[in-house]
Order: C-alpha cells, then structure tokens, then sequence
C-alpha cells in the first residue's frame, strides 16, 4: 500500500512540475509573432543603459518583396499550385463580380494568402469604363458588394487591403473609411518611416511580356535599398487578360528573391501592417512611472489585429501585460501591437 502510494505522489508531483515548466515556457514565448525568422542567431541580450527603443527595419530582414495579383482572372487560377509552390504569401486582389466564385480563392486564404477588395466592377471612379458589369451607383457600394462577397464566399472575417482599379485616385478618399490600405499603380519603393501615402502605395507595374531578368533587377535595387516593393502583376497568359506574362518568369524572380537569404516576402497586409505599425511605435510617448518608462502608441484606423513588431534597446526589461518579454538571439524581442503600450524598466 506504501509503495502504491508513493508512485501515486511521485506522478502528481511530477504532473506539477510539468504545469509549472510549461506555465512559465508560455509565459517567454509571449508574444509569438508568426513572423519570418531572418537568418541571424547569436547576438547577445542588449546590457547598455535603460532605453533606446528602436523597432528594426522589416522584420529584421534587409528588404520586403509584395506580390500582388489583380482581376482574379483564369490564368491566375489556373496556375495557383505553382504559385502556392513557392511557399510565398502573396495577395489576390479579387473582382467580386468576376471572380468566378472558385474554390481556388477559398484555399488560397486557408494557405495563408491574402484576398483583397478590387472593387464589384473594376470601374473608374466616376462610374464609367466598368471592367465587368455595371456601376453599382457609388464607390462606397462598389467597396462593399466586393468585400460582402469576399467575406461570405470564401469564410473570411475581414478584408484589410484594397487596390483601385485602374489605379484611380478618386478612390482613395472612399478607402479610407473601409480599408487599413490601398494600393495604386504608379512607380515607387516604399522605404521605412517615410511619408508614402497608405492610401496610394506604389508598385513595380509589370509589362506585357517583362521577364525573370527584369524582376530580379527591380529585387536587386530593392534589396540594395532595404526598402519595400511591391510588384503588380495581372494575366499569366492564355486569358486575354492584361499585360501577360509568363508565370515560369514570376516563379524564377520568387526564387531569386529567396535565394537572397534576407529578403522579407508576404502579403501587403503583412508586410502594410509591419511598416505602419514601425511608425506607430517609433513616435509614441514616453512617460515615467518610478523608475519605469511606459511607452504608448496609437494604431492607424482600421489596422488589423494580433500584429507585433521586433524591437531592440540599449539595455533594460521590456515588459507588456506584467510579463517580461524574451530576448530573440536572432536580435530582438517582439511587442505586441494591440497593447499600446510597452514597459522599459531596469
């Protein structure tokens, strides 16, 4: 009976020693990010004076890299698998008239890909030149039958991002009050903490027939840069679609990317929401509760949640919610966003 007794205390201790290991295992992987991990290890926990927050540049990579699909057009259906070969987020801004109602767009959600609004008709913003069907009698209706659609037809909760068709700026007005961003169609890197307009983001337009060779130079430029870029691509062949290209050029410009090492390549939210949330933190304020400094931010409107960003100091504890936050040896702890504060103690 002794004996029975004592293997029953060994295992209920045991069970305890288990709780408490993962209670406090859980308590350091606080937040966990889901974010790409850059190709760094070892850097040492930062042991200088209390303070000197800065959020570091995408994520911790050089550069980010956005592949962004428009019209929801055959080719891009068609050639999903390859696309989803690739093990890139990207994003699919869809038509919700013309989509096609396919399952393709469900799972390209389920994968982690993004599904953006591209407006019921692809109009201009006066109404006129409807890609497919016609006007809905507003922006504002054209905004919301699109993102209804995208929302019921494919089990979304949410769609973050948009992108005006054509590239119309009397858009941009409207996506404000619905959208975290908006993406247009004119030339341009987005670089950390600039002033580039969210409602009006610049791309890398692709042209008929543009090949691997083109792309992995506009990759190159960014990377150099350690700015953002996000590429506009339409038809991959074969649908009539606009300004076709290959798709075997698209997989070879991916792989290049990849092939970088310290490249950052996702979904315009994924990457928007890094960029925009950099810039809420580095002009937050700073105020002093002992011998704490609590740091406060404000998010932009419409920003999705459950988002973080890598931040280093020159030394100190980062707390957030009464937890301390574990130091990455990739270089960095990570803060949760949704808080809208950070504590920096001794």
């Amino acid at each position: 009976m002794g004996g029975l007794l004592s293997k029953r205390l060994i295992g209920v201790l045991i069970v305890m020693v288990c709780m408490i290991a993962a209670s406090g295992s859980s308590q350091e992987r606080m937040p966990v990010s889901g974010l790409p991990v850059p190709p760094i290890s070892g850097v040492p926990k930062p042991a200088g004076a209390v303070g000197g927050l800065k959020v570091l540049n995408w994520a911790g990579f050089k550069a980010a890299i956005t592949y962004t699909f428009d019209d929801s057009i055959d080719s891009q259906i068609a050639n999903y698998p390859l696309l989803q070969s690739t093990g890139v987020h990207m994003t699919f801004f869809l038509v919700g008239s013309s989509d096609q109602n396919s399952p393709v767009w469900a799972q390209a959600a389920k994968d982690g890909h993004e599904l953006g609004n591209h407006t019921e008709h692809h109009c201009h913003a006066n109404g006129a030149g409807c890609g497919w069907g016609s006007y809905a009698g507003s922006l504002e209706a054209e905004y919301d039958l699109s993102t209804a659609h995208i929302e019921q037809t494919y089990g979304l909760s949410n769609v973050w991002t948009t992108a005006s068709p054509y590239g119309d700026m009397g858009y941009d007005a409207v996506a404000k009050t619905r959208f975290f961003l908006n993406r247009g169609v004119f030339g341009g890197q987005i670089a950390p903490y600039d002033n580039t307009d969210p409602y009006n983001l610049p791309v890398h337009g692709v042209v008929a027939g543009e090949t691997a060779s083109s792309f992995n130079s506009v990759i190159d430029a960014v990377h150099t840069a350690g700015n953002w870029q996000i590429f506009l691509f339409h038809s991959l062949g074969g649908d009539g679609g606009y300004a076709p290209v290959s798709v075997t050029d698209v997989l070879e410009s991916i792989h290049h990317a990849q092939s970088m090492g310290d490249l950052w390549i996702d979904s315009m939210v994924n990457v928007g929401a890094y960029w925009a949330g950099q810039k809420a933190v580095t002009h937050a304020t700073y105020t002093k509760s002992g011998k704490d400094t609590i740091v406060h931010w404000t998010l932009p409107d419409h920003f999705p949640p459950g988002r973080t960003v890598r931040v280093t100091v020159t030394g100190g504890r980062l707390k957030q919610a009464g937890k301390v936050l574990p130091w990455n040896e990739a270089g960095y702890y990570e803060v949760a966003l949704d808080a809208g504060s950070l504590v920096i103690s001794k």
